[in-house]
């Protein structure tokens, strides 16, 4: 018999999760349509519209606010009904919002449709990495967590392609197919929600034991390890662990495939003294997360300080003030050329997407805490070039050699490329990445949601103060608070951010 699972374990082809991770991942391309092509619709919505420049920061900026309450709404949803559905639900959220603004007579509709957009904008950011997390082999879960974020900026990416190639048409018609067309992903997620599985750690978490159990055997390469991770899902959902055999042998699941090959037959693992691991064992009932993230005990109170630390520097890093203020920055190093400044920003959009390949091959090699720390350096070290390029205006003259005089442009756009080429190597999708990790599954997405809310809150906070510091400040010295502020997150990752390369979830969480 266990001659025979062998065979039949080797000859078996697991389900590609990669596939499940890149349909789910729509939703991130998705929020990054949405969000990038407000920024050239809005000029064709201010000449046909007649709005003044405060309503345009309003569209503009209501979108990362909103999302707050998209994300936070996901996380009491995906524990209800599910990540799949609550997917879909993110999907058709985001048809009807693109609809409505594709066919707004006026400011007043536009917007209400841009609120029904943001919210379901903020359900992929919070649900997507959730979903991954939870279905991934621990071996491969940082590398497919990283498609998100490349799905996030190619939406981007996409949104000012749109935004370029439906400017020539009527200015009645241009921005409404723009905004309308992010229902298309809309459309697409939730076709593909159809064909991707539920989180298993989720059915087991629903006491739908022999459905996760049969998820796991698709995904995994022989029935050993799938029986493996359902022995960490059931402990972990039981709030204690769940021994067997093979289990109490080993502990990580390296050992565990590499002891004799143990066979599932008739609901047990066939081996010496076969405990049975498809048992009906009692889940527990949903505790109230949010008391417990409020009040948290030791544990739950170092993941969440390491989850909101993540937030805070990622945002406080002034990464907003690259991707949104790229074109202000030039015409503060007296840049005239528009033509430039829009082509020095989609060059730099380019690096930050892709960049984030260097993460996707060195997640699950190098770590995460050696990621972190060698993007917080190079960002560290850009953020400071770039400031220098501000305090050598001060130096240079109009009168100087052409190359002299545009050094600091030259100085703005090589930083500028280097910080988020470090950014999306390390600080973009970890910050994502870690939270799904290190909350234990009764919290996970409602801790998801909380670190979602707070991303947004601060990334909408910077972005709306950003070009009022830099007055306040000068800009010298705005980006020199930058480059301090990433120079303490590799302080914050030292003592801080555990390492979670090649564990399972439940492993992390003990």
């Amino acid at each position: 018999m266990a001659a025979e699972g062998i065979s039949l374990a080797k000859k078996r082809k697991p389900h590609s999760v990669t596939f499940y991770a890149l349909i789910a991942s729509i939703g991130s391309a998705m929020s990054g349509y949405c969000g990038g092509v407000m920024s050239g619709a809005v000029l064709f919505i201010h000449e046909d519209l007649k709005i003044n420049e405060a309503q345009q920061e309003i569209l503009i900026g209501s979108l990362i606010l909103v999302s707050i309450v998209g994300g936070l709404l996901a996380g009491l949803i995906a524990d209800t009904i599910g990540r799949k559905k609550t997917l879909v639900v993110g999907a058709v959220t985001v048809i009807a919002g693109s609809s409505i603004m594709g066919l707004a007579p006026s400011y007043l509709v536009l917007f209400l449709g841009r609120l029904l957009t943001g919210i379901g904008y903020g359900f992929p950011i919070a649900v997507v990495p959730l979903y991954i997390t939870e279905i991934s082999p621990a071996a491969s879960r940082g590398k497919l967590l990283s498609i998100p974020e490349i799905f996030l900026n190619s939406g981007i990416l996409l949104g000012y392609v749109s935004s370029f190639c439906l400017a020539p048409l009527p200015v009645f018609i241009n921005w409404r197919l723009m905004l309308g067309l992010g229902g298309v992903f809309g459309l697409l997620l939730a076709c593909g929600a159809l064909v991707i599985p539920e989180s298993p750690r989720w059915l087991v978490w629903q006491d739908r034991i022999d459905e996760a159990y049969a998820i796991l055997l698709s995904t995994s390469c022989d029935e050993q390890q799938a029986n493996w991770r359902m022995s960490k899902i059931m402990g972990a959902a039981d709030n204690h662990p769940v021994h067997t055999d093979a289990e109490s042998a080993v502990g990580s699941e390296s050992e565990f495939l590499s002891k004799d090959p143990v066979v599932l037959h008739g609901g047990g693992i066939e081996g010496t003294a076969s405990t049975p691991l498809l048992h009906n064992t009692h889940v527990h009932q949903l505790e109230d997360a949010w008391s417990e993230l409020l009040w948290p005990h030791p544990e739950v109170r170092r993941a969440l300080i390491a989850a909101l630390g993540l937030q805070f520097f990622q945002q406080a890093s002034g990464i907003g003030s690259i991707l949104y203020y790229l074109p202000s920055i030039f015409q503060r190093m007296h840049s005239k050329n528009t033509a430039g400044s829009l082509g020095a920003t989609v060059t730099v959009g380019v690096f930050k997407t892709l960049f984030i390949s260097v993460a996707t091959y060195f997640l699950d090699r190098s770590g995460r805490r050696a990621l972190l720390f060698i993007s917080g350096l190079g960002m560290a070290l850009s953020m400071a070039t770039l400031a220098t390029g501000f305090y050598l205006l001060d130096w240079i003259s109009a009168s100087e050699p052409t190359w002299s005089a545009n050094l600091p442009s030259i100085l703005a756009l090589c930083s500028s490329c280097s910080f988020v080429a470090f950014f999306s190597m390390g600080w973009g999708p970890i910050s994502t990445l870690l939270p799904s990790e290190l909350f234990p599954l009764r919290l996970r997405a409602q801790g998801l949601s909380l670190t979602l809310a707070s991303n947004r809150l601060l990334s909408g906070l910077v972005s709306l103060s950003f070009l009022s510091i830099m007055t306040a400040l000068t800009p010298a010295v705005t980006f020199f608070v930058f480059a301090g502020i990433c120079a303490l997150s590799i302080l914050f990752v030292y003592f801080v951010i555990p390492e979670t390369k090649g564990k399972t979830l439940e492993e992390i969480n003990t």
